[in-house]
């Protein structure tokens, strides 16, 4: 049995259960929102409306809408790119798995 594709669809499931979610951009994430012309100057409150496994090297990713924003376009993301108020019972759980993932890419 593969466990990790059983957690991963566990945390899928308990993530989508909960939507929307509430969150933060990272700084990588704000970059590309500010140099898409998306969002100004302050960072935005987002809002996870979607929750998917992309497999591979893509991992969870997410579709979010910035909050507030009237006919406001989603945007796609991979999951890490967000951050989700620490508080939340799931972030915990995100958090771990960050810290249990292989590191890939260059040092």
């Amino acid at each position: 049995m593969d466990f990790e594709r059983v957690n991963r669809e566990s945390l899928i499931h308990h993530l989508r259960e909960a939507l929307p979610l509430s969150a933060r951009p990272r700084p990588a994430l704000l970059a590309f929102l500010r140099a898409r012309g998306a969002i100004g100057r302050s960072a935005p409150r987002l809002v996870v409306v979607d929750i998917f496994d992309a497999g591979g090297t893509q991992g969870l990713m997410c579709r979010f809408e910035i909050a507030g924003e009237v006919d406001a376009p989603s945007f796609v993301a991979p999951l890490t790119q967000l951050a989700l108020d620490r508080r939340h019972p799931l972030a915990q759980r995100l958090a771990e798995r960050r810290r249990h993932a292989p590191r890939t890419g260059a040092a």
